[in-house]
């Protein structure tokens, strides 16, 4: 019982190193992106890396209209809108805010924050792995890849609330 403790402890303090390769891989992921969408703007004959196929091609998907404001914060508040940004933006901003909170502590709060943003980006990817499996019918190896990142980050995010979450009811009942 001892070891399978000592086993779990290691498990858990290396899921912080896990968590950190996981926000620095969805940073290169998404400036990746954000170069190649670049590319794809200002070059017409840009051929990206990730371009297998024709129905396998992530320029494709990142120059379509999905791909600046998720394709619906330009509906709501204009094509002009400061929010309006490419995905990939929200992408670097949401990996550096993750990588800063798991560096800074793991206070309750923060354990409900990255809960709260792994679920959002779940959501994300998964309304994201919609559109480009149902509306634009491609293959985006960048986007399959963020989906992996985010699902990654998720494991031990939730891991980690519903561990603290635990620990706090059981610490009201001690006090009952």
């Amino acid at each position: 019982l001892f070891v399978l403790k000592q086993w779990y402890q290691r498990r858990v303090r290396g899921m912080g190193l896990g968590v950190k390769l996981g926000c620095i891989t969805g940073l290169v992921i998404s400036v990746y992106a954000l170069w190649v969408e670049h590319q794809v703007k200002t070059r017409s004959n840009y051929l990206a890396l990730c371009d297998l196929h024709q129905y396998a091609s992530c320029s494709r998907v990142l120059s379509s209209k999905y791909a600046t404001g998720f394709g619906v914060i330009g509906q709501i508040f204009g094509e002009s809108s400061v929010l309006n940004q490419p995905n990939c933006l929200y992408g670097i901003l949401f990996y550096l805010f993750y990588l800063t909170l798991d560096t800074v502590s793991q206070h309750l709060v923060v354990i409900q924050l990255k809960f709260s943003l792994s679920l959002s980006s779940l959501v994300m990817s998964l309304y994201l792995a919609y559109i480009l499996a149902f509306v634009l019918v491609d293959l985006c190896l960048v986007c399959l890849a963020t989906y992996a990142v985010n699902v990654g980050l998720s494991v031990p995010a939730f891991e980690n609330y519903f561990r603290a979450m635990r620990k706090f009811a059981n610490e009201s009942e001690k006090k009952k």
